[in-house]
C-alpha cells in the first residue's frame, strides 16, 4: 500500500493502471447512493436557479397588477345584493346535499392520489435526510 504522498505524485495513467490491476470490491448499493445524490444536487441547483432576482421582478410585477385589478373590479362588484334562487327551502337543501356530495367525491379523489404518492414522497424525503445526515 501507497502512502498519501506517493499516491498525489503519480500521474492520471499511473492511477488508473493501478486500478485496473488490482480492483477495489464495490460496495453494494453503490450505484442508487449515487444517483440518489446527483438527483438531490441536481434538485438542490434547480432550486436556487429558481429564486434568481429577475423571477422576483416578475412576481413582484405580477403582484402589483392583481392589487390594482382588485382596487379597480371589487367597488362593482359589492353594489349587487345577493339573490334568492330557490322560492321551496327543501329544494334548496336538496342542492345544498348535491354540492356538498359533489365536494365530498372530489375530496375522496384528492385523498386517493395523496396516498398513492406518500411512498414516493417519503423516499424523497428519507434521500433528502441521507444527504444532509453525511
Amino acid at each position: 500500500m501507497k502512502s498519501i504522498e506517493e499516491l498525489e505524485k503519480l500521474e492520471w495513467e499511473e492511477l488508473e493502471q493501478a486500478a485496473l490491476q488490482d480492483p477495489a470490491p464495490v460496495p453494494e448499493g453503490l450505484q442508487q447512493r449515487l444517483s440518489a445524490n446527483l438527483a438531490a444536487k441536481s434538485l438542490a441547483e434547480e432550486a436556487t436557479v429558481r429564486k434568481s432576482p429577475v423571477r422576483a421582478f416578475s412576481y413582484t410585477a405580477l403582484a402589483a397588477a392583481a392589487a390594482l385589478a382588485a382596487v379597480l373590479v371589487l367597488p362593482r362588484l359589492g353594489n349587487r345584493e345577493p339573490k334568492d334562487t330557490f322560492d321551496d327551502p327543501y329544494l334548496a337543501y336538496a342542492e345544498v346535499e348535491k354540492v356538498f356530495q359533489s365536494i365530498s367525491d372530489k375530496m375522496a379523489t384528492g385523498v386517493d392520489i395523496a396516498r398513492e404518492a406518500k411512498p414516493v414522497a417519503e423516499k424523497t424525503l428519507n434521500v433528502l435526510e441521507k444527504i444532509n445526515i453525511q
